[in-house]
């Protein structure tokens, strides 16, 4: 009952028609089972030992249902081969868990963004242009709230710098997106693809190839580190910030579920409750019925948040006056 890994690759991508993000987890834990595992056939027993191990060292639930999925396609995978196998019987997913969203603010988002890092030499070659690469990657995902994978995967010929806009194509959802975004972000993707293919990825490893999770990851919690973040730093955080700030500043919670790819509204509501039910309710209070018995300084109230959302006060192309004097606004926007 040996598993053979190209094969089973093979099974998931082409039978079970997995996305590739899930092939690559799927390799990637199959890989830590079969070394546990040591030559032994899989049994209830030993699954069962195998996820009490991982509790042990303190895996949540919601990465050890990441491992029952691959067990549910390995189980899928003897069968398809006509090997009866029956080691997961009576094993059903571990609840989910709400998992710990971290935040970053704007001010930690821009320190991010601004910081350089130096880089050695890999196998002779100076990768010092590392620093510039992972720094692009950093502001595109903090700009357009894109997954890691979508942005690592994105090819030149998707991108049309002169609308903002760049198409993921190989998504979670399986459904194209369109993001949008402004300068600096687009003169900085100019001069990434300059001279390059079309058919090349934007973002590239010293190697000229796919950026692996891994590495990024230890970059950006380099970059975290270095600008004095000591908030606890992964990629999705800067997802997880895109989502929280377009909350905020009033954009109505379909819109945002549309920009980031959640196929089910559910998702953006659930995972961002906290803020979902504070937008929600103040939309509720622009209903003609609602409105009228609304105090009316709560509505002068609301139109400040409304214009404040747009942070004009630190934008030097603006001249911006405001006076709130509570039953009164004075209010001036000028272009200089």
């Amino acid at each position: 009952m040996k598993i053979d890994e190209k094969d089973f690759l093979s099974f998931i991508t082409i039978k079970k028609n997995l996305a590739n993000q899930s092939v690559r987890h799927c390799r990637i834990r199959l890989r830590v089972i079969v070394k546990w595992l040591d030559g032994r056939e899989l049994t209830k027993q030993l699954v069962e030992q195998f996820f009490m191990e991982l509790k042990n060292k303190g895996q949540r639930n919601n990465s050890l249902n990441t491992y029952y999925f691959v067990f549910r396609q390995i189980l899928d995978y003897f069968r398809d081969r006509g090997i009866q196998v029956d080691f997961l019987d009576g094993f059903s997913s571990f609840k989910k868990e709400k998992p710990d969203i971290v935040i970053l603010s704007i001010e930690e988002i821009e320190k991010l963004i601004n910081t350089s890092l130096t880089y050695g030499k890999l196998q002779g070659k100076d990768c010092t242009f590392l620093n510039i690469r992972y720094g692009i990657l950093t502001m595109f995902i903090a700009y357009t709230g894109c997954r890691f994978s979508e942005a690592s995967k994105l090819k030149i010929k998707n991108l049309d710098l002169s609308e903002g806009k760049a198409t993921f194509i190989d998504t979670k959802t399986n459904e194209n997106r369109t993001v949008y975004f402004t300068d600096p972000l687009i003169t900085n993707l100019k001069e990434l693809i300059l001279g390059r293919k079309i058919d090349d990825l934007v973002f590239r490893n010293s190697q000229e190839n796919e950026i692996n999770p891994q590495d990024f990851s230890t970059d950006i919690k380099r970059r975290a580190k270095k600008a004095g973040i000591i908030k606890r730093m992964y990629p999705h955080v800067l997802r997880h910030s895109y989502i929280t700030h377009m909350l905020e500043a009033g954009v109505p919670i379909t819109e945002v579920a549309t920009l980031v790819g959640h196929k089910d509204i559910q998702t953006t509501y659930s995972t961002y409750m906290h803020l979902a039910d504070q937008t929600l309710r103040k939309a509720s209070m622009r209903n003609p019925l609602i409105i009228k018995n609304v105090n009316p300084v709560e509505i002068l109230k609301s139109i400040r948040e409304a214009i404040e959302n747009f942070h004009v006060d630190n934008d030097s192309r603006f001249f911006y006056d405001f006076r709130d004097k509570g039953n009164e606004i004075e209010f001036k926007l000028l272009v200089k």
